[in-house]
């Protein structure tokens, strides 16, 4: 693998490619609330012969701490970067994005607000709808939502007052902040993201053990905007009952002081990589999705 640490025009990631001179299929990864840059998913595909830009979108130096409005037009420069690199090939000129858990938010509503620049995507365990932003150092309100476009913070869903997370043996789960968020269905209709306006095709990987967020609830909301749009054809969701919140290969990073309840267990989430994965190349390379 053939790695570059980038820090041009405003971005903040790794570029890999394999070793040969390609041409290799261009993918964009997003991480998730862990912030930083996903180099844990930039190994996944480089190993599968993509040319992939690992991009930072806050919690480095060179973007923001938290992760509170940060602003598309930094996935955007991401975007226009890697269909730019020599020896990478794109759909229609459009890049594939990948995405987890926020980052697969966040896939979805770049597919969405930048259509021409988006091809196929894939997003793990995502939201269906823009949250209030998460930071740390300032917990309490006012809320600010997660993302902003032209300088204007995106309407978003609040974490619903007097509702907190649960403890388990294993950690917090903050499932219940979530599913009784999406309850505010005012609030949920306004910050909907718009994935029908994406090129597609949309792949969603949930799992049924998720104590993160109610993932799967949230990609079948997906699924059935996208269908009401007349694109059902576009979507597909795989779900995998006793998965949790983690789908692929990832180690939470050192120091991290939150122990976070994720649901399923390893083995199940290695069962559902195996099956999930090989149709997440399939479709990254192809722009179509792998038969059943």
């Amino acid at each position: 693998m053939v790695t570059t640490r980038v820090r041009d025009a405003g971005l903040d990631g790794t570029f890999g490619r394999p070793e040969d001179e390609g041409p290799f299929a261009a993918v964009l990864a997003l991480g998730g609330s862990d912030g930083g840059i996903p180099e844990y998913l930039l190994r996944l595909l480089v190993a599968d012969g993509f040319a992939c830009l690992a991009l930072a979108y806050f919690n480095t130096p060179d973007t923001q701490p938290a992760l509170t409005e940060v602003p598309l037009e930094r996935i955007e420069r991401g975007l226009r970067w890697l269909r730019n690199q020599p020896n990478v090939v794109t759909h229609d000129g459009r890049v594939g994005v990948l995405g987890g858990s926020k980052g697969g938010e966040l896939a979805l509503l770049v597919a969405s607000t930048f259509p021409d620049l988006v091809g196929p995507v894939v997003a793990y365990t995502p939201s269906h709808v823009v949250w209030a932003g998460i930071d740390f150092r300032n917990p309490g309100p006012p809320l600010r939502s997660s993302w902003s476009l032209a300088g204007q913070p995106l309407p978003f869903v609040p974490y619903p007052p007097g509702i907190g997370p649960s403890m388990t043996d294993r950690g917090m789960s903050v499932l219940p902040i979530y599913d009784r968020g999406l309850d505010d269905h005012a609030a949920a209709d306004a910050a909907a993201i718009p994935i029908e306006r994406a090129t597609g095709p949309v792949l969603l990987v949930s799992g049924g053990d998720d104590r993160m967020w109610p993932a799967a609830r949230m990609c079948e909301s997906a699924a059935e905007r996208m269908r009401r749009a007349g694109r059902h054809e576009s979507i597909r969701h795989l779900h995998y009952q006793d998965a949790g919140h983690v789908l692929f290969p990832f180690e939470m990073p050192a120091g991290n002081p939150m122990a976070f309840d994720l649901g399923g267990s390893s083995g199940a989430g290695a069962r559902a990589h195996a099956a999930a994965w090989p149709q997440t190349v399939h479709q990254l390379n192809h722009g179509t999705f792998a038969t059943q």
